[in-house]
Parts: C-alpha cells; sequence; structure tokens
C-alpha cells in the first residue's frame, strides 16, 4: 500500500495567503466599478435634468418676440441681472417671447406674446433652483397697470439640479473678439447673442459643481436694432 502524502501546514497556510489576497483584489475592482457606475449614472440623470431646463431657456431665447419697432422698444426689450460670477452667480434674464416653451402648452397666453423672467432662487424649502415667472404683455409695469409688480408673482420652480446661472450678452465684435456685457443696458433692443452659463449641485460634498454652458443667438434681435 502507498502511503498517502497530504498538504503540509505551510502549504495550507499559503493556499490561504493567496486565495484572500486574490478575493481582495477582485473586490476592490468589483467595488470601484460599482461606484464609478454609481457616480455616472448620477451624473447622467442630472444632466438630464439639466439639460431639459437649458433647452426650454434656449428655445424660449429663440422665440423671443419683438416687433418691427423703429429704434427699438423697451416694451420689448430684454432685461439682465448680473448677481455675482461663478458657481455662486444668481443672474436673472427677462425678455418677451411665443410659444410654450419655459410657460407649456397649458399656459392661456402662450400663444400671444407674454414676458418670461428666468432667474436661481431658493424656495420656500431654502433649495436652490430655477424659477419661472411668466405674465402677459399688457400686464407689465412698463405698459398699463404702475401698480403691476412682476416679482410677486409666485415663480414656478422647474425640477432640476441646477444651483447657479450666470448670463451675459452681446451684440457686436471689437477688434474681432466678441463684446460680452455681465449687464445688458440696451432694454429697448434684444442682443444678438447670450452666454448661458449653468452650475449643477456637485455629485458628492466637497466637489466642484458640473459646469454647462451654451451660446444663443437670438433671430429676432435685428429687428430691435433698425
Amino acid at each position: 500500500m502507498k502511503n498517502i502524502r497530504g498538504f503540509t501546514l505551510l502549504e495550507l497556510m499559503l493556499a490561504v495567503t493567496i486565495l484572500g489576497a486574490v478575493t481582495t483584489v477582485t473586490y476592490l475592482v468589483f467595488s470601484t466599478v460599482i461606484t464609478a457606475w454609481k457616480k455616472g449614472m448620477t451624473l447622467s440623470d442630472d444632466l438630464h435634468h439639466g439639460d431639459f431646463v437649458i433647452e426650454q431657456l434656449v428655445m424660449g431665447l429663440r422665440s423671443a418676440y419683438c416687433p418691427e419697432v423703429r429704434g427699438g422698444s423697451i416694451q420689448y426689450g430684454l432685461w439682465t441681472k448680473d448677481e455675482g460670477g461663478g458657481e455662486s452667480a444668481s443672474d436673472s434674464i427677462c425678455w418677451v417671447k411665443v410659444g410654450s416653451a419655459l410657460v407649456g402648452s397649458d399656459c392661456p397666453f402662450a400663444g400671444s406674446p407674454h414676458r418670461i423672467k428666468f432667474s436661481v432662487e431658493r424656495d420656500e424649502n431654502g433649495i436652490q433652483g430655477v424659477a419661472i415667472r411668466a405674465w402677459r404683455l399688457q400686464g407689465q409695469i412698463l405698459d398699463k397697470d404702475e401698480d403691476f409688480d412682476p416679482d410677486q408673482i409666485l415663480p414656478t420652480f422647474l425640477p432640476s439640479k441646477i444651483i447657479g446661472f450666470n448670463c451675459r450678452t452681446a451684440w457686436q465684435k471689437v477688434n474681432d473678439q466678441i463684446d460680452w456685457l455681465d449687464d445688458w443696458e440696451e432694454t429697448n433692443r434684444i442682443p444678438t447673442l447670450v452666454e448661458l452659463t449653468f452650475y449643477l449641485e456637485p455629485l458628492h460634498d466637497g466637489e466642484s459643481p458640473v459646469e454647462l454652458k451654451r451660446a444663443v443667438g437670438i433671430p429676432a434681435a435685428p429687428l430691435s436694432w433698425q
């Protein structure tokens, strides 16, 4: 009968050590992949919500309304308000438009000229987000009703992850460079180009906000400069 040789204690300990090392490495790799996947899904979801609001604003600006009024008209002009820069910016922009962008197809005055104010504010719970105010053109303070204050309109907060908004405007080039303005002072006219920068809340505490930037041309702008 042949002798049966088993594993020595040293061999068993070595095998267990190797198995433990392989298991640890496998777990770390798997954990890293899962963390990256979750982070990617969260970022994708945030970008989806942010893109919806951004596209609505872009469509709203491109549908800006301005009749052929010589020298422009303050009734149809565009206004901006500069409220800081960088990720803490809380600028606002206000203009006249037609169509359902930002107000929805159920809005009773979507098909007629109406004024929109787009801003980043805190809601009743103190959460920073996109606020939309809209009103009929004939209701604005510059027209008939001197007691009308658009800031008294309760805003509609759009679901998004946007916590900061910076807006710059331009209507000409200076030495082949776009002359960007933080404040639009030609309130009886419309700029030909608007730069929009959005800041989405960071994925994790301590990280920087996600930055999205768009440049939008306004087709109706030339009418206000005739």
